[in-house]
């Protein structure tokens, strides 16, 4: 069997985008919010959190811990994207703090990452703010 060996021209391929939430989305950002429970520390967290961007949220969460907060609040209804390396994080955070609390919603992609992992049962999460008055 002796084919045709031309060779065959590339086909161009479309453009790829990043995937949501993945590289080029909004960088991380972490914000710390005054609350009006004493030793409660609230963090929001906004964008996307990676290998290079989840010592940002580690440093909070230090900082959270030596002050020796009550509750720490985690809000992620605004992260666009998180790997394991976020997820490690949160583990770390769920065992070396007093009251560790994820408030949503979660989105879709997070929900995803801690179901696939089993790691969901874990993490106390709740729907919104108004469930702790923090709305």
């Amino acid at each position: 069997m002796t084919g045709d060996r031309r060779p065959v021209p590339a086909t161009p391929r479309p453009p790829t985008e990043p995937p949501p939430g993945g590289a080029g989305s909004a960088e991380a950002r972490i914000v710390r919010e005054a609350s009006a429970e004493s030793g409660t520390v609230l963090l929001t967290l906004t964008g996307s959190f990676g290998a290079s961007t989840v010592s940002r949220l580690h440093e909070a969460l230090t900082d959270a811990r030596h002050e020796r907060a009550t509750y720490t609040v985690l809000d992620l209804a605004r992260v666009t994207f998180g790997d394991s390396s976020f997820l490690h994080e949160l583990l770390s955070a769920h065992f070396s703090h007093r009251n560790l609390l994820l408030v949503g919603p979660i989105p879709r992609q997070l929900h995803h990452l801690f179901l696939r992992t089993g790691t969901l049962r874990l993490f106390t999460v709740l729907p919104d703010r108004a469930r702790i008055g923090l709305a």
